[in-house]
């Protein structure tokens, strides 16, 4: 009887292909790379003879210092792990094992150059570049794009972060810090539809972060729809009376708007419904001072027309225009006064949570200074920046 031998599908018969094999585990990746060649040269289709070359690119890359050869070879290494992958989609497996090691290593010294970059700057540029090969690598994965936009604004490149921060909200990030930064381009480059379509999304995730709130309250003031938004938020403070969250968002806009009185009457309100609200109490003695600062340039108008007009002016008539502005001299302290309270309420609720009360100590600074308290002004003019 005679027997018949048989080669099992799974093991080469190119012996460039063994060849280059060894010369892999002998670290020879040049030979190795001229070994895949000849195997490839015979035969284009040779799934195995393709994996084999990313392969030897990726192991052969791990050792290569440079930036620009290392992501010159890990181009040579997708372009292999695809060639062998349209050969043979059984290699699907391990060629997704080897594209995530390579994710992991380029995503890492894109890190390590990100950091370096504090000391030497032309790092952020290396750093883009190693997050821009990670996102080719993992197409789907928002973090390179995030991190590699970060990259390029630190970088002085403005224009080309747009792109990749873009991408990465499309590719499903939600961090809240990648809305305001692409949306604060897109409003300091005047591009207000584009910045409230990002700060408008940011609002639908996060609905109670004053930040992202903060902006489109400026956004609506700067496009003209004041109106339109404040009567929407009307609409939904009658609706919702007791929202601390809508109540602050339409005082907000009041404040904006520079209608004070009902600016007042409805962060007051939002402070009444959560007293523990740190930017409704800010607001609102914002909105006091605000107010107070209108009345102080008023004050400052009619003394103006009546140094002006004083040689044409009975006394009676002299004497009745600087009693009105005593009148509203002394409303105008009695406005920084009503503003203190909620100010130190603030500037409580922002030390309790670590946060930097720079804002509500200058905010304090003016009115102890206006309500002249300069006792009280020492206690807060280090923490407003002043102590120089």
């Amino acid at each position: 009887m005679g027997a018949f031998l048989w080669m099992a599908p799974g093991c080469s018969s190119d012996p460039n292909v063994e060849g280059a094999k060894l010369d892999l585990r002998n670290k020879d990746y040049d030979r190795a790379l001229e070994n895949v060649a000849e195997a490839l040269a015979r035969n284009p289709d040779n799934a195995e003879a393709h994996e084999l070359k990313g392969q030897i690119l990726q192991a052969q890359s791990a050792e290569t210092p440079d930036a620009a050869e290392y992501m010159g070879m890990i181009h040579e290494m997708l372009a292999a792990y695809d060639a062998a992958m349209a050969a043979d989609p059984g290699l699907d497996n391990s060629v997704s094992r080897a594209r995530t090691m390579a994710y992991v290593d380029v995503f890492r010294k894109g890190i390590q150059a990100f950091n370096r970059a504090s000391e030497n700057p032309d790092e952020f540029s290396v750093a883009s570049g190693y997050f821009e090969l990670a996102s080719e690598i993992m197409p789907d994965s928002s973090a390179p794009y995030v991190n590699r936009a970060f990259a390029l604004l630190n970088a002085g490149m403005e224009d080309e972060a747009i792109a990749p921060l873009e991408i990465a909200i499309d590719k499903g990030d939600t961090q809240k810090n990648t809305f305001l930064f692409l949306g604060d381009i897109y409003s300091r480059q005047g591009n207000a539809d584009k910045a409230m379509e990002v700060f408008g999304q940011a609002a639908e995730l996060y609905p109670e972060d004053a930040d992202i709130q903060s902006q489109l309250l400026n956004l609506y003031v700067q496009t003209g729809q004041a109106e339109q938004a404040m009567a929407e938020y009307r609409a939904a403070v009658d609706q919702d009376p007791n929202n601390e969250m809508l109540l602050y968002n339409y005082g907000s806009l009041l404040l904006e708007a520079e209608e004070f009185d009902e600016a007042i009457h409805y962060l007051g309100r939002a402070v009444e419904v959560s007293p523990d609200y740190a930017n409704a109490h800010y607001n609102l003695g914002a909105a006091y001072i605000n107010k107070a600062v209108q009345l102080a340039e008023q004050i400052s108008g009619m003394d103006d027309a009546l140094r002006e007009e004083r040689d044409n002016l009975e006394d009676d008539e002299i004497s009745a225009r600087e009693s009105e502005m005593d009148v509203l001299a002394e409303e105008r302290g009695d406005l920084f006064g009503a503003a203190i309270p909620y100010l130190e309420i603030a500037k409580g609720l922002v030390d309790a949570d670590g946060a930097d009360p720079t804002g509500v100590c200058q905010a304090l600074y003016t009115t102890y200074v206006q309500t002249n308290q300069m006792d009280l002004v020492e206690t807060v003019t280090e923490c407003a920046g002043y102590g120089d």
